[in-house]
């Protein structure tokens, strides 16, 4: 299902700005309103979609997120901006349920100690399918046009919905199904550790809420062709695939810590060169393949995160309040992006790199806190 669904959603990521601006003849701060407005959508089926998890079980409310996004590809079948937009934030609120039914699904069936490899193949599963597909789709778009490419979204999509309703094994919900009383997502908020796991999901997300938009865009002017954001695409997810199953590997072997610490590290180093070399498209392409590499990292390691700082039969929750900051941060990025971008191409990824110097201090203070909780855990059982 990951290698299926990745083989759209990522290329469709990649091109929908371009669509909309040589298409629809829209500004970038246009299409940042757009991609915003899709987050916020997807920020609404979040706060919900932990919830359902638990009520109707991973499994349905996946097959509800590829069905909805297998509808929303329709968006490249029209030019009307409103149906645009309409099409896009519902394909924002079925990217939320994909992903909160295969996060919850994935985490519930596997062992805490093989999580950070499994999760590291269950996202790079993901990635190969974008990287294997983003040739084809760029020249799919110079041979036939953005309509033949949103008519194979669909198909796609709906292909991957008939194999998890077929084929994927029935898994039994949580908590909440097995007569316990269900954390609320307000009381989740109030745990210092989830406080902590949001703003580690928050700083990061920024910078790619910008990347996902700008970085296409910056490349599509440098070089003038679509071939070239598809090769961007397609090298940036083989980079992230690799980045993904180092990460998870290492947190297996060594820890879940300095994993962590690296690829805040080096998302950092992308957001500067990105602010530095704005006008140069060897900069562009090379520091946006290194951003997506370490985003995509960290997103694989917020499983063992997770595992860390909230227990499994709350992971349903957690994930979906963690993807309503994920798509907050997304409109933020998104935004502020395309409003910096306006003074200089530089800009916001100068402030996302300065901002996500606050990551490292987040990362070393819930590592502590982890730490410390495990020690009074310890100390609690030996007492009794």
């Amino acid at each position: 299902m990951q290698l299926i669904s990745g083989a759209w959603i990522l290329p469709q990521g990649a091109f929908f700005p371009i669509y909309l601006e040589e298409l629809l003849h829209l500004s970038p701060f246009a299409i940042a309103v757009i991609v915003a407005a899709a987050q916020a959508t997807g920020l609404a089926a979040a706060l919900v979609g932990g919830g359902l998890t638990d009520s109707l079980g991973s499994k349905r409310v996946l097959v509800f997120g590829l069905v909805g996004g297998a509808v929303a590809s329709l968006a490249f079948q029209t030019q009307l901006p409103l149906i645009v937009a309409a099409l896009w934030c519902l394909g924002g609120a079925a990217g939320s349920l994909q992903t909160l039914g295969a996060s919850s699904y994935l985490t519930r069936a596997v062992a805490p100690q093989r999580l950070g490899l499994l999760s590291a193949l269950f996202a790079l599963s993901f990635t190969i399918g974008g990287a294997a597909s983003n040739p084809a789709a760029g020249w799919l778009l110079d041979e036939s046009g953005f309509t033949l490419f949103g008519l194979a979204g669909v198909i796609i999509l709906a292909t991957a919905a008939l194999m998890v309703q077929v084929a994927l094994p029935v898994q039994s919900p949580g908590a909440a199904a097995a007569g316990n009383q269900p954390v609320t997502l307000l009381a989740l908020t109030r745990r210092p550790l989830v406080q902590l796991l949001m703003g580690l999901r928050f700083l990061p997300t920024v910078f790619y809420g910008m990347a996902t938009v700008l970085v296409p865009l910056m490349l599509n002017d440098l070089a003038g062709n679509k071939t070239t954001v598809a090769i961007y695409g397609t090298l940036s997810l083989v980079v992230a695939s690799v980045a993904q199953l180092v990460a998870g590997r290492a947190a297996d072997r060594y820890g879940h810590r300095w994993p962590t610490l690296v690829g805040y590290a080096a998302l950092i180093v992308a957001a500067i060169g990105l602010a530095l070399f704005a006008g140069e498209l060897w900069g562009v392409f090379v520091f946006g393949v290194l951003g997506i590499a370490a985003a995509w990292a960290l997103a694989t390691l917020f499983f063992v995160l997770v595992s860390d700082g909230v227990p499994r039969v709350e992971h349903g929750r957690a994930f979906g309040l963690l993807h309503a900051v994920w798509s907050i941060a997304m409109i933020v990025g998104a935004l502020l992006g395309g409003a910096l971008t306006r003074v200089t191409p530089g800009l916001p990824f100068l402030v996302a790199g300065l901002l996500n110097g606050f990551s490292i201090v987040l990362t070393l203070v819930f590592f502590a806190q982890v730490q410390q909780n495990q020690g009074d855990e310890t100390l609690s059982t030996t007492t009794l």
